[in-house]
């Protein structure tokens, strides 16, 4: 006889499943990020409106995982040929862009009298969805897409590093011998995956042929991706053994995949097939599941207006101030706008002020819902000036990576 427990996670995997397959399909038809329309699904089918999927052990244990392997690609997706092509300028541009957006955004938060902790909501940044618009709109070849992705890949470093570096300072209780030593840690992962990378970079330029094998695209046994998801997990437990937050294990693991392994090829769309196909979806479903309509109804409504405000106005201003050879007032408004849908880092630092005490339920439900909506507005706002972005000379294609 099936055990009727299993048969509620069977039907609430079979929708979820479904869900997963057919959002894209209306999200691509109504020209919404596949992401949103994951998280408003998990919020139809949730407890508060249709009912039809309980959150349960497997599938948010599903969900963690699509996480983990989230924060992999995005590591994985540093390409790390460009950023070294491009020389010191653009990486300094973008090293300035990102510490702009935070110090604007936090004394835009503090300002209007809010917690410091918003400051983090206001000025995380992330690549993903981002990305998919340069791809979309044929702007990733151009010095204005080439540029965007490395303030992008930096800035999501930095949100990263940030992220941890708050959850470190929360567990010290402030700077203290404590919080020195969680740094420690911190930085002492950061040399052992320097040693590692060291040391496999040598193995594969001096045995190519033998590693050769872990991106071959025909390989019967997939030893490539193997070897990532060993690296994903031994870095993810190496930084909850520190006690630090898993999602810098996880990203550090596919920043040094790629840095190692530099022609990924069909290996990197593994490894996307692998997360997007289905672990991914199931996070984003997941995060629906557990958002409360109530919770949020009960939100301040201009509370939310002035993040949004916040965020947009701290992303354009920096690149508006930042010098940078050749820019516009029109690149930086496109700029802002495209790097004001942080869906992801919005959802980690949504989750960990409320495991740290930083907001209450009500927050978590605001800071989530402020995700979904500028995640759905900016880019939105973005495709209309890209006409006007593609005439411009920054939206011509290029060949010559990011020095521009």
């Amino acid at each position: 006889m099936t055990d009727p427990g299993f048969s509620q996670t069977a039907n609430s995997l079979l929708v979820v499943a479904g869900g997963a397959f057919t959002v894209p399909l209306l999200a691509r038809k109504i020209k919404l990020p596949a992401s949103v329309g994951e998280i408003l699904f998990g919020v139809l089918v949730g407890h508060e409106v249709l009912d039809w999927v309980a959150p349960g052990q497997f599938i948010d244990l599903t969900a963690e995982l699509g996480f983990l392997l989230l924060m992999f690609i995005a590591g994985l997706e540093l390409d790390f040929r460009k950023l070294e092509a491009g020389g010191v300028k653009p990486l300094l541009h973008g090293l300035g862009v990102t510490l702009s957006v935070f110090v604007f955004a936090l004394l835009a938060c503090v300002g209007l009298g809010f917690d410091p902790f918003l400051g983090l909501v206001g000025g995380a940044i992330s690549i993903g969805i981002p990305l998919v618009l340069l791809q979309e709109t044929g702007l990733a070849k151009t010095p204005f897409g080439q540029n965007l992705m490395l303030v992008g890949s930096i800035g999501e470093f930095a949100s990263i590093l940030l992220v941890t570096a708050v959850a470190a300072y929360d567990h010290s209780g402030g700077i203290n011998a404590e919080f020195g030593l969680e740094v420690g840690e911190m930085a002492l992962i950061f040399l052992g995956a320097y040693v590692v990378l060291a040391v496999m970079r040598t193995m594969v330029w001096w045995r190519s042929e033998s590693f050769s094998r872990v991106v071959e695209s025909h390989d019967p046994s997939e030893i490539g991706v193997r070897g990532g998801l060993f690296l994903m997990f031994f870095f993810v437990a190496v930084a909850a053994k520190l006690q630090i937050d898993p999602i810098l294990g996880s990203f550090l693991a596919g920043a040094l995949f790629s840095f190692v392994f530099r022609g990924k090829g069909p290996l990197e769309l593994k490894f996307m097939s692998i997360g997007n196909g289905f672990f991914v979806p199931f996070f984003f479903i997941s995060v629906g599941l557990h958002f409360s309509i109530e919770k949020a109804s009960g939100g301040d409504f201009f509370l939310l207006l002035k993040l949004l405000l916040v965020m947009v106005s701290a992303r354009i201003l920096a690149f508006l101030v930042v010098p940078k050879e050749g820019k516009s007032t029109l690149i930086s408004v496109g700029s802002g706008l495209l790097l004001s849908a942080p869906l992801t880092l919005l959802v980690v630092v949504a989750n960990l002020g409320r495991d740290l005490g930083k907001i209450d339920d009500t927050m978590h439900a605001t800071v989530i819902l402020l995700a979904v909506i500028s995640s759905t507005i900016y880019p939105f706002v973005f495709k209309l000036l890209v006409p006007k972005i593609l005439a411009s000379p920054d939206g011509q294609s290029s060949d010559a990576g990011g020095g521009h």
